[in-house]
């Protein structure tokens, strides 16, 4: 086995939650009076830090940036309930835990907020630690990662990313880890290929690249 830690994005790759943050954004715009936008320009236009989003899809020198947030965040929980884990996230959490690795989620989003969505979807207590966010905010997560692989004493290249955004290969690059991309998640195709590392459209794909 070539890996000992997989490291899990949340958000658009455990939690197929991309319909509750578009659901959320559009909200907003018509709170505005703005059209809605689809899923392939939400796609083109997500990035980390979060702000970067909302300063293509709102005039955000005309909004209190603390005000989008809240509102997207209490625009995305309402729309959560109809959402669920991605595919085969149960069934590569299991596969994984019965291999013998250490798993951990490292995410932007909020942590508590992870804590009960994990509670929620009946995975809470499957992963070796779970390290989110103190805010609202998404910035990025690559301190925290450094800082948990540091504390295991893990060599670099048995460490495996999984993830959504270029972001998380830009995390694997600086952790010295291998990294997958999740095709199904927050960010379009395009923008994942420019990553140079290898996609996948399904978590049973994920399944079947670890065993081998």
């Amino acid at each position: 086995m070539k890996y000992t830690h997989i490291i899990w994005d949340w958000n658009g790759t455990l939690l197929d939650d991309i319909g509750a943050s578009l659901a959320s954004v559009n909200d907003m715009l018509a709170m505005r009076g703005k059209p809605p936008i689809d899923a392939d320009y939400y796609r083109e236009c997500i990035g980390v830090p979060i702000i970067k989003f909302y300063e293509k899809v709102f005039e955000l020198e005309k909004e209190d940036y603390s005000l989008i947030i809240k509102q997207y965040n209490e625009g995305y929980v309402r729309h959560l309930a109809n959402c669920s884990l991605t595919e085969g996230a149960v069934r590569a959490i299991k596969t994984f835990t019965e291999l013998g690795l250490k798993q951990v989620v490292v995410s932007s989003s909020n942590y508590d907020r992870i804590i009960e969505d994990m509670r929620k979807y009946g995975v809470y207590g499957s992963f070796d630690a779970v390290l989110g966010a103190g805010d609202y905010f998404a910035g990025s997560k690559v301190e925290r990662a450094v800082e948990y692989l540091k504390k295991e004493g893990a060599e670099s290249s048995a460490v495996l990313v999984v993830g959504d955004l270029e972001h998380d290969a830009e995390m694997a690059a600086e952790l010295g880890a291998d990294c997958v991309l999740l095709t199904s998640g927050h960010e379009h195709i395009s923008r994942l290929k420019a990553a140079g590392v290898p996609l996948i459209d399904n978590l049973d794909e994920l399944i079947s690249l670890v065993n081998n």
